[in-house]
């Protein structure tokens, strides 16, 4: 089934359009924001970032998703999933507006990391939301299509808000207009989650009070390790070694691009790579939907490692401006092959009662490797980013992936099947 022909078809259900409509105001509304932070802090003249502060600034903004993750996973397995969603845009709308109201000033107070934070966080629960609403608004037989279209189209519209929040900002001259914008997306995005049908969870229980809430997290993530299959702790694993290099590159690409590369067109060649890595995204969705069904799930994401470590392989020792876009693109493909088919896979093997806990586990697993690429090239990449190794050590990393994770699937799944976990 072609990209754009899942699209169509998946857009027939009113659950999974709603649901749709959603995500895509919400990943716009994240573009537009964004701009206005990058234009703020930076590239503002007055901040002066540099690029290890820029590195250490990723863990710190990254790593409180981690702490959030477990309550979004009780919340969404005992709360209305719509009620989350709904409530966590809002007060999204609410943070964004209170940074419109900061950004005015000179410099970059507490207070306004504080609330981006607070915005960035609790994207943590509606994109837990979103993933663990899909089973409830599709059928099983279309899930790696929805799992394919959804992000991708998340992420155009993200790339989309990027760019139309940098032309408004260039028109009007203020970030305040862009975070005035972007928190009107949000607020379209609450309206449509509001809109969507019930989507979990199936456990209809009465909900708990906030003090049983903070009790049961830790009861709540210790059933989870204790009856999380095999198989999921395996793509939970899966899922942070392959975000590792996409997240070091990112870094290691804006630290060349600042430097060595720049040549007077630094902000042009970095936006030249990071649209090679949205094609590297765009390109999967287009390529997973057809192939994967064709090879199986799991054959399918060793193949597409296997490409990855022949790119990373061949290009890695050549660090120029075209093979850094080139080696790019081909980590942003291979990186969104596999989490395209993680998603499914997570879908199709783990009880609805743990869903939500899964998934907020598989969300802070997500970031947890940005996190740890961030320290990393924090720790070993030089403050000019040239350094070649890194991209052949991800090569070696790639192949071994490929090699060993069918096996591994097989080996897990067995076990699952004989010695039930819980």
């Amino acid at each position: 089934m072609t990209f754009l022909r899942a699209l169509f078809t998946l857009l027939r259900g009113r659950g999974f359009r709603r649901l749709f409509v959603s995500r895509v105001t919400s990943s716009f509304s994240d573009g537009v924001f964004q701009v206005a932070l990058a234009s703020h802090v930076l590239f503002n003249p007055e901040e002066a970032a540099d690029a290890r502060g820029i590195a250490m600034a990723f863990a710190v903004v990254l790593l409180p998703y981690s702490v959030l993750g477990p309550f979004a996973g009780v919340l969404l397995d005992r709360w209305p999933r719509r009620r989350v969603l709904v409530v966590s845009q809002l007060v999204r709308v609410a943070a964004m507006l209170a940074v419109a109201g900061l950004v005015t000033s000179v410099g970059t107070s507490p207070a306004f990391f504080g609330l981006v934070l607070l915005v960035f966080s609790v994207n943590r629960f509606i994109l837990a939301g979103l993933s663990s609403a899909m089973p409830h608004v599709v059928s099983r037989e279309l899930l790696v299509s929805a799992n394919s279209v959804a992000p991708t189209c998340g992420s155009i519209a993200y790339l989309l808000g990027g760019a139309v929040g940098t032309g408004v900002r260039a028109l009007s001259g203020s970030d305040v207009t862009d975070v005035l914008l972007a928190a009107l997306g949000v607020a379209v995005a609450s309206w449509a989650a509001a809109r969507l049908p019930f989507i979990g969870p199936d456990d209809t229980s009465r909900a708990p009070s906030m003090g049983q809430i903070a009790r049961s997290v830790v009861s709540g993530l210790l059933e989870a390790a204790r009856t999380l299959p095999r198989r999921a702790r395996l793509l939970l694993a899966l899922v942070f070694l392959t975000r590792i290099p996409f997240g070091f590159l990112l870094l290691q690409t804006l630290l060349l691009f600042r430097g060595p590369f720049e040549n007077g067109h630094g902000p042009l060649g970095f936006g030249v790579a990071a649209a090679a890595s949205a094609l590297g995204f765009t390109a999967a969705a287009f390529v997973t939907p057809w192939l994967a069904p064709r090879l199986t799930a799991v054959p399918y994401a060793a193949r597409m490692l296997a490409l990855g470590a022949l790119v990373c392989a061949a290009l890695g020792p050549f660090l120029l401006p075209w093979t850094v876009v080139v080696v790019g693109l081909a980590v942003s493909f291979t990186s969104q092959c596999v989490k395209i088919t993680v998603d499914s896979l997570m879908q199709a093997h783990v009880d609805d009662q743990l869903l939500g806990r899964a998934f907020s586990a598989y969300d802070v697993v997500y970031n947890a490797g940005m996190v740890a690429a961030a320290a990393l090239g924090a720790l070993v990449l030089p403050p000019s980013g040239l350094a070649w190794w890194p991209i052949v050590s991800f090569a070696c990393l790639y192949g071994i992936l490929a090699m060993t994770v069918g096996t591994l699937w097989e080996r897990a799944t067995t076990a699952d099947r004989e010695r039930p976990l819980g």
